[in-house]
This record gives structure tokens, sequence and C-alpha cells, in this order.
């Protein structure tokens, strides 16, 4: 019956253990989906599970589209394998920019101010994800700013700004009041609210803020 299935993204797996063209065509539809699909990486675990199965089962003679599966399984394989690593390249120069950015803003403002306070060192890690342009223009606004202790109480009122800019666009109408109360927070509170932003929904976010 498998040969009558509808060749939708749900019958796939299915169809792949069947015969002839209605195999290719799903080995084909496979090969298609994106290599971060999580349907792809599901089924090439199951086929690799399949592939030892029938690769080590000695006592019976493969079938045609047993043979035609196993040859076609390593091509899969290798994409996904290709496409992993160029993931890891990737993310590792992603990794390396935003490293790069948190060492030159925390010597930055170690030079400029002679130190770095505690709420500085609460804000560095989600400003170091900063896209270059608006990375660049923070570190000019804090070079501008006097070199005393008012100086710095400003340079930490533009790193919570910019953390807080990340997500301007839930925050609305509530931004000037989040500002006062982010930087109201104990340092403990502020550090965890830090580590804990990329995952707060805008509700729980304004919430934390309001």
């Amino acid at each position: 019956m498998i040969h009558q299935l509808p060749e939708t993204r749900e019958t796939m797996w299915l169809r792949i253990l069947g015969k002839g063209k209605v195999q290719q065509r799903a080995i084909a539809q496979l090969s298609s989906l994106a290599t971060d699909d999580p349907l792809r990486i599901i089924a090439l675990e199951l086929l690799y599970q399949l592939q030892s199965n029938l690769v080590t089962d000695t006592e019976q003679e493969l079938q045609p589209e047993e043979r035609e599966l196993i040859m076609a399984i390593p091509s899969l394989f290798r994409e996904q394998l290709e496409a992993a690593q160029q993931q890891g390249i990737e993310q590792g120069i992603e990794q390396g920019r935003q490293a790069q950015q948190r060492l030159i803003l925390e010597n930055f403002l170690q030079v400029r101010f002679g130190e770095i306070n505690s709420k500085m060192t609460a804000l560095l890690s989600p400003i170091s994800k900063l896209p270059a342009a608006e990375f660049t223009m923070l570190l000019l606004a804090i070079s501008m700013l006097t070199v005393d202790e008012p100086g710095k109480q400003q340079a930490v009122r533009l790193l919570a700004e910019n953390v807080l800019r990340i997500r301007q666009n839930e925050l609305g109408n509530i931004l000037p009041a989040a500002l006062t109360n982010l930087l109201a927070m104990p340092v403990e509170q502020l550090t965890l609210f830090v580590e804990q932003l990329p995952q707060l929904s805008a509700d729980e976010l304004r919430a934390r803020l309001e």
C-alpha cells in the first residue's frame, strides 16, 4: 500500500521504505530538506540505525530496494556532516567576534575610568553581541563622557540602554521606566536578569521591568 500514499512530509519515512521510484522520490524529498530541518535530522538518525541493521544482517539476502537505500544513505550523511561543519565554523567566527568585542569594551572602560564596577561587568555579555556598527557607536559615546564618577555612572546608563535596545520593540512605551528599574536592580539581581534576558518572553520582560 506504500505506493498509494500521498507524497507529503508525513508519509516520507514510510515511502523511503518502499520500492523503486516511490523510494527514489522519497529519498530525493529527504535530500531536498534543509540540513537543519528536524524531520531530516530525525529521519537520518533512523536511516543510520536501519542501515546498520541491514549491513550486519548477513543471514538474509538483501532486496533490491534495501541495497538502493544503503547506497543512498552515505551521500545524505555526507551532506549533513558538511553542513554541521560549516555551521560550526560560522558559530566559531561569531563567538570569536563577540569575545573580541567584550575584551575591547572591557579594556576601554578600564583605561577610561580606571576600573570597572560590578554593574558594568554584569552588562558586558549582552553588549558584546551587538552588531559591529552599534558597538562602535557605543564606544564613541563612552569616549565623550567625563573621566569622573558622574561620567562612570553615565557609562553604566549607556550600557543599560544598549542592553534594553535589543528588546526595545517588546518594551514599547515603558522603555524609560524599564531603564530606570534596570539601573535600580542590585548587582546580583541585575546579573541574573541579564543571563535570563534571551529566554524571557515579551510578557515576562515587561513584568520584570515595569
